[in-house]
């Protein structure tokens, strides 16, 4: 299956250069939804541009707080757990993380858009 996800535009820089192979989200309707194997396609919130990415694994944590602990910081591409959680204060509401729990996809490029990247990297 494919699932759609709006993706704040620093987040989604991170997924699209490599920096970040984990995009943590609220355990929502559609998140459950999610199985290994589908498709995230995700779309840049501010300009529209499109990644898709192939669901390798997935963690199911309590809060933000025990998926940063038990992840680190810098696998979600962030240098430290308070810019993450600043980060994420900023896009989740209170009352939404004190409802849900919080869900980790691991992704992986699709081979058409991972083609993309090598290319780039070896026009540098």
């Amino acid at each position: 299956m494919k699932y759609s996800f709006d993706v704040h535009e620093f987040s989604f820089n991170k997924i699209k250069k490599g920096t970040r192979k984990i995009g943590i989200h609220l355990l929502d309707k559609k998140a459950q939804q999610v199985k290994l194997g589908d498709t995230l396609d995700m779309r840049n919130a501010s300009t529209g541009e499109r990644l898709s990415c192939k669901v390798k694994g997935i963690g199911i944590f309590d809060n933000f707080d025990d998926a940063i602990d038990a992840l680190g910081a810098k696998s979600l591409g962030y240098d430290n757990k308070q810019e993450l959680m600043l980060r994420l204060d900023r896009i989740y509401p209170k009352n939404l993380r004190r409802e849900l729990n919080t869900v980790a996809f691991f992704l992986e490029p699709q081979a058409e858009y991972q083609h993309l990247i090598e290319r780039g990297e070896m026009e540098r």
